[in-house]
């Protein structure tokens, strides 16, 4: 009988999200950003697979 091994698996993605503020100047516009929402929709149809940095590890 074959023993199974326990595995912990990590799947990396790459993915932004794109914001239009108005500002003074590029950091208020950065904090104006850091306080919204991040949008799913907009990170998920931006989502792709990232496999050179995947891993699995036996534990």
């Amino acid at each position: 009988m074959e023993t199974k091994k326990k595995y912990k698996v990590d799947i990396y993605y790459s993915t932004y999200c794109s914001y239009e503020v108005e500002a003074k100047n590029g950091e208020e516009a950065w904090q104006k950003v850091k306080e919204l929402d991040i949008n799913p929709n907009e990170i998920l149809s931006n989502l792709e697979r990232w496999e050179e940095a995947d891993t699995i590890e036996e534990i």
